[in-house]
């Protein structure tokens, strides 16, 4: 919906261009009537306004003074001069100060619906479909070292997609790597920060090991640094163009190379220890996320003094590798569904249960396929202690534990050993989560009941007053444009169109029950214009007011 402001000094002027624009039936606007300038900054300030459509001429603040100060508030204002004088010089100083168009009052109302027209269409232009791709590629843009590292952090944390899905996404994100050829992996760690110990520094050492590495590699090998956590970083190394397996043997030896003279700088330079783990070969990117673990506890349990270390990935024989492997996925399938369990506290304040049974059900498949796994008993454990203590914490921030009833009792939700199984005291938790989910869902729709039933109240209570979409927004804290969408989805009525609807109702029963003038009962519901009220009245009854009330005669 659209908001349109209404200025001019003559209130009858007001009404009547009020009148004709809402009998527009292609048009939707929330109408906004002032009568200076001063007025009309006044309710502009509440909310956003589309369109103005100002006289010129006007005491006190001019409508160019006051078109000055819209474009300022509101930059995408579209702006519509209305004037008595057929002045060219008004015209081109309209032009100049945004106004798109230029309308004498002498035109009638044809030449006015026209230029709103015109506003509104040139309003849809701007956020049509080819704008909102335009904007967003650029912001993509601005965005895309951000969203580079995010995906390929998941990448590395053992997120699955196919070669083809793989290697679109390198290509959107600007990934210069092959998608469908091996890595060469390496891990770093800063030792200790010397003199980038300030966190606002930190960002900039990392930078800075990463730009040494860039100049030793000298494009013979495309290298993406990644952040892994605090003290850690990841490289994803590849030799420029495909190799075969001598090329990949070269391709270690220049990495292995290069990372002793990175670490040699990062002490002359940067005056910080920095320690490296190489890969010894080459690995796919689906076997990624295990080559990373097992470096990391390499590098974690390294030899020496413990800074910087430079070493070489020890691998383990194939059979254990292959049996290993076929645990460790098992067991890295589980943690990838529990770090998707920051999705569980959005389920729970929306009320969604469905998507807090497929969170549990993924983890409950997850530890039944560890049932044969030596550790997978201790790692079903952890699973039912990391979903205990969030559903803990998220009991207590929101003081729900007299809302799960008597039945609850802490000692189950503390203590594995309460239940049956692990599955069993992980379903367990699942109950607790769908019961919250159930209790949030009920509560969301009692308030959304009581704020209708709010708004409703005032709409009664203050029919005669201007009853703008802006205000009934303030009174219950929303915003205009998500009041009147949430308000049809819960309804399956339009919230402008309920105000009509009481407003016809309570002039039906001044019309049967009262002696007061048509004029005076228009007044009595809000709509000052008694020609206008006697159209609307006639549009929706099929009656006209006198003839609703000479009914009751005859009837």
């Amino acid at each position: 919906m659209l908001t349109m402001m209404i200025v001019d000094d003559e209130p009858l002027a007001v009404h009547y261009l009020t009148e004709t624009l809402l009998e527009l039936e292609d048009m939707d606007f929330e109408m906004l009537k002032a009568h200076s300038g001063k007025e009309a900054i006044e309710k502009m300030e509440a909310g956003k306004v589309d369109i103005l459509l100002t006289d010129i001429r006007m005491p006190g603040m001019s409508g160019m003074e006051l078109a000055d100060y819209t474009r300022k508030r509101w930059p995408r204002c579209r702006i519509i001069f209305l004037t008595g004088f057929d002045d060219f010089a008004y015209a081109q100083t309209a032009i100049r100060n945004g106004g798109i168009d230029f309308v004498l009052k002498t035109e009638g109302d044809e030449a006015i619906v026209t230029a709103v027209q015109k506003a509104t269409q040139d309003i849809a232009l701007e956020i049509n479909r080819e704008e909102i791709l335009k904007r967003s590629r650029e912001q993509l843009h601005a965005a895309l070292p951000t969203i580079r590292r995010d995906y390929l952090r998941q990448l590395v944390q053992g997120e699955s997609e196919s070669l083809a899905v793989r290697a679109r996404r390198f290509e959107e994100l600007g990934i210069d790597l092959h998608a469908g050829s091996p890595v060469l992996l390496v891990i770093g760690r800063l030792d200790e920060w010397g003199s980038f110990a300030a966190p606002s520094d930190q960002s900039l050492l990392f930078y800075s090991v990463h730009n040494i590495a860039e100049e030793y590699l000298n494009g013979s090998l495309n290298m993406i640094a990644l952040p892994y956590d605090r003290n850690r970083f990841i490289w994803l190394v590849q030799p420029t163009e495909p190799t075969d397996d001598g090329q990949e043997e070269q391709a270690i030896r220049t990495l292995s190379g290069s990372v002793e003279l990175v670490q040699a700088a990062c002490r002359r330079h940067l005056k910080v220890p920095v320690s490296f783990l190489l890969a010894s070969s080459f690995c796919t990117w689906e076997a990624m996320m295990q080559r990373i673990e097992a470096m990391k506890l390499q590098l974690a349990y390294g030899i020496g003094k413990g800074h910087e270390m430079l070493l070489t990935e020890q691998r383990r024989e194939d059979k254990e590798e292959l049996r290993s492997s076929k645990q460790f996925y098992e067991e890295q399938d589980l943690r990838i569904h529990l770090h998707k369990m920051d999705l569980l506290e959005t389920y729970l304040d929306n009320g969604e249960k469905e998507g807090c049974e497929h969170l549990f059900g993924e983890v409950v498949k997850a530890i039944k396929l560890l049932s044969h796994n030596d550790a997978g008993e201790a790692l079903a454990y952890e699973a039912f202690s990391q979903l205990a203590a969030f559903l803990l914490t998220y009991i207590n921030k929101r003081h729900l534990i007299a809302q799960l009833g008597e039945s609850f009792r802490i000692e189950e939700i503390l203590n594995p050993f309460q239940h049956n199984s692990t599955v069993g005291a992980v379903q367990f938790l699942a109950g607790i989560a769908l019961s919250l989910a159930d209790y949030n869902g009920l509560k969301k729709a009692e308030r959304t009941t009581d704020m209708i039933g709010q708004i409703h109240h005032y709409v009664h209570a203050f029919l005669q007053e201007e009853l703008s979409l802006t205000r009934l927004a303030e009174l219950v804290y929303l915003s205009p444009p998500y009041l009147s969408r949430m308000y049809k989805q819960t309804t399956g009525q339009g919230l402008l169109d309920y105000i009509t609807d009481v407003r016809i109702q309570r002039a039906k029963t001044l019309l049967m029950t009262t002696e007061h003038k048509i004029h005076e009962i228009a007044a009595m519901v809000g709509l000052e214009s008694a020609p206008y009220f006697t159209r609307l009245f006639k549009k929706i009854t099929g009656l006209t007011p006198q003839v609703y009330r000479d009914s009751r005669l005859t009837g």
